[in-house]
This record gives structure tokens, C-alpha cells and sequence, in this order.
């Protein structure tokens, strides 16, 4: 199944399953319509699931401060509601999620007055890796070479403004990115001048040059671009090419030295981190469903290639101790795993009480007993 950005805007009651992987590929682009509501876990059997509602719906003044052109929202006016269920795959089958209407009418506004109010996040990161290589008008003009693709996946009112602060942000991505990079650098060399034999004898950097690092990194802009500066316009809606955007999850060969020297160690994905209110609307990792969905395919596929001899996968959960908390073990919602991420059979699972994962649990004796030298 393919669909386009107004196949996902008119969703109606009548639901549509999509595999995983295609979900994650094309919500992007319609994620300026929908806003996150509520994340309930899996309970007592019945499959996780999320609320979503149209950003119009939520109660604002519609007001524009002075000086702006921002165009104002107007107040409450969407009544629009998403359900997406996040299946129980069966076995040999791939994981699929739901979409449905539950909310009885349509949209008050159309497709085209959600995109003048907000750019989605797909359309933000094709700007932004292109002005990694180029100025903001650069990159400005070239996407807007061809209005009729730069509109069909939700750019036609794509400023310059919306590209410098999607440079910014992926600027501040790649920094992070960078730093830890460095840091992974600076633990071989350590290895290495301590003779460790699972690392000097080859110069690996953990996750350095590994196809964990091509899945978590994001791809370079285009050579290729017509006008050199590494921007290239779509042309063709990419909610319908879903493919290139999950190749990543697919293994593409073991990664260097003993596999059980490996660990994927997942903390605190947990449904209490999407309160609305708790933790504040600021997020730093806006890949993060991504990211996590593809690393997790990525060492179950070696470890069912490999069986008692693959990767390591240890869950953290966090308990507080705080029982106004969403992540509080008195709040089963808020509690329980992220649907993408609930541990399977065989997958360690820590709960730790403060920030650090290693204080009061047994992490630190468990890594060791793996041999683990890669995190």
C-alpha cells in the first residue's frame, strides 16, 4: 500500500494497518497536521496505542505577535482525532500499526492551511541537511525550483527563515553526534594502549564505520544536485518511497570482533516521557522512534542469525520515587514500555531509581559477564 499526504489528512473512520517500517517512513510528512495526546502501554493482553489530535484543536489565543507574518491559528476549531494501534506481531510476521478516525466529523480546514501554519519534520530535515553544504537562500531557491514536488510533500510555503532554523537544528544534531563519536575514539585508544586483544588487533572504534553507526547517522545531501550546493527537490511525494527510508534496518553484515562483545542498552523508553505537560513540548532527539525502532531490528536480526553467540540487549526502565511522576510504578501508563520497544524473551530488563543505571541494579555485573566492550 502507498499513500499520499492527503490519504493520511482524510483518514476516516475506517482504518488502514501499514507495516512499521512504512509508518515511521511517511508520518513525517503529516506531522504538522497531528499533535500527540495520550500514550497508553500494553495491558493485560490488548495491544498499545496512542491518541492524536489535529494542532487546531488545541485551545490557543489566535493572536500574532507584532512585527510577525506568521499566520495565527485559529482557536479550537479542529475537532479531529487519530488512533494509531501498535499490533501484536504474529510469529514470522512483521509488526504493523493501525490508523483510525475516532472522532465523528473530518477536518474543519484543508491540507494546504496546515502547511502555511507549520512545516513537517521531513520536509525540516531535507532542509536542514542541504544547508549543512550551502547558504539558507541557496538551499531556499533550489528546493523551490520545482513548487509543484516541493508542495506535494508539504514545503510550498517554505521560507528562509523555516531553512536557517532547520540548519541550526541539525547542526546542533550532528554536534552531539560528534561528541560522541570522539568519546567512542577516545575509549579504543585506550583499549589499544592497554593491549586489549578484541580491539587492538584490528583498531575498531566501538560503533565507529559499523552498520549501527550508518543506521543512526543521517545520509549525506546529494553531490548530485542540479545546483551543486547538495539541495535536491523531490520528485515524487516520498510518503510513496518508503523504502529508502528503511533500508537502514536491515543487517548489512557482523559487526568486527566477537558479536557477544556487543551491547544495545536501551534506557528509559518508557510511554511516561510523552506527558504532554510533565517534561515540557521541547524535544532533543526528534528521531528518536526511528532510531530506537531501527537499532533494535538491527541486533534482533543478528541474534536470531546467531543464536547464543549474537549481540546483547539489555532494557532499562526507570522507577521513580516521585509519585506525581509519569514513569512512577503507580501510574501503569506512564510506566510501561514504549510500544516499539517492549522486550522480548531473552532481553535483560533493569529498573534503576535515579539517573544513573548503574547505581543500586546489577548493570555494571551483567556487562561484565557478557565481556561486553562495545556499549
Amino acid at each position: 500500500m502507498t499513500l499520499t499526504r492527503q490519504q493520511l489528512f482524510d483518514i476516516t473512520s475506517v482504518s488502514i494497518t501499514l507495516p512499521l517500517p512504512y509508518f515511521l517512513a511517511v508520518w513525517p510528512y503529516i506531522d504538522n497536521v497531528y499533535v500527540r495526546k495520550k500514550t497508553r502501554g500494553v495491558t493485560r493482553g490488548k495491544p498499545a496505542y496512542e491518541l492524536w489530535e489535529c494542532r487546531n484543536r488545541r485551545k490557543h489565543t489566535p493572536s500574532v505577535a507584532p512585527g510577525t507574518n506568521r499566520p495565527s491559528r485559529p482557536g479550537a476549531t479542529c475537532l479531529v482525532g487519530l488512533k494509531l494501534v501498535w499490533n501484536h506481531p504474529r510469529e514470522g510476521e512483521e509488526r504493523t500499526v493501525t490508523i483510525s478516525r475516532y472522532s465523528p466529523e473530518g477536518h474543519s480546514h484543508t491540507l494546504d492551511d496546515m502547511d502555511k501554519q507549520k512545516r513537517n519534520s521531513a520536509v525540516r530535515e531535507i532542509a536542514g541537511k542541504a544547508a549543512k553544504t550551502a547558504q539558507p537562500f541557496e538551499v531556499t531557491n533550489a528546493m523551490m525550483a520545482d513548487p509543484e514536488a516541493l508542495a506535494a510533500i508539504g514545503g510550498k510555503y517554505l521560507s528562509r527563515m523555516d531553512v536557517k532554523n532547520a540548519a541550526m537544528s541539525y547542526e546542533a544534531d550532528g554536534a552531539r553526534e560528534r561528541r560522541e563519536r570522539a568519546m567512542d575514539g577516545e575509549r579504543a585508544e585506550r583499549w589499544q594502549a592497554k593491549g586489549d586483544p578484541d580491539h587492538s588487533s584490528n583498531g575498531v572504534v566501538p560503533l565507529t564505520g559499523t552498520p549501527i553507526q550508518a543506521a543512526t547517522e543521517g545520509s549525506a545531501p546529494s553531490a548530485n544536485a542540479p545546483d551543486g550546493t547538495g539541495a535536491s527537490p523531490a520528485r515524487a511525494d516520498p510518503a510513496t518511497q518508503p523504502t529508502s527510508q528503511t533500508q537502514a534496518s536491515e543487517p548489512s553484515g557482523p559487526l568486527p570482533g566477537p558479536l557477544t562483545a556487543t551491547t544495545l542498552l536501551l534506557i528509559d523508553s518508557q510511554a511516561g516521557f510523552t506527558h504532554p505537560t510533565y517534561w515540557g513540548p521541547a524535544r532533543s532527539n526528534p528521531s528518536y522512534e526511528t532510531n530506537v525502532v531501527t537499532l533494535l531490528s538491527h541486533f534482533r536480526s543478528l541474534r536470531a542469525a546467531h543464536p547464543g553467540a549474537g549481540p546483547n540487549i539489555i532494557h532499562v526502565r526507570h522507577s521513580s520515587r516521585d509519585p506525581t511522576c509519569p514513569l512512577h510504578v503507580d501510574d501503569p501508563e506512564g510506566f510501561a514500555w514504549m510500544p516499539y520497544s517492549v522486550p522480548l524473551d531473552g532481553e535483560p530488563v533493569v529498573t534503576k531509581e535515579v539517573n544513573s543505571a548503574f547505581i543500586g541494579t546489577d548493570l555494571e555485573a551483567m556487562l561484565r559477564a557478557t565481556g561486553t566492550r562495545r556499549l
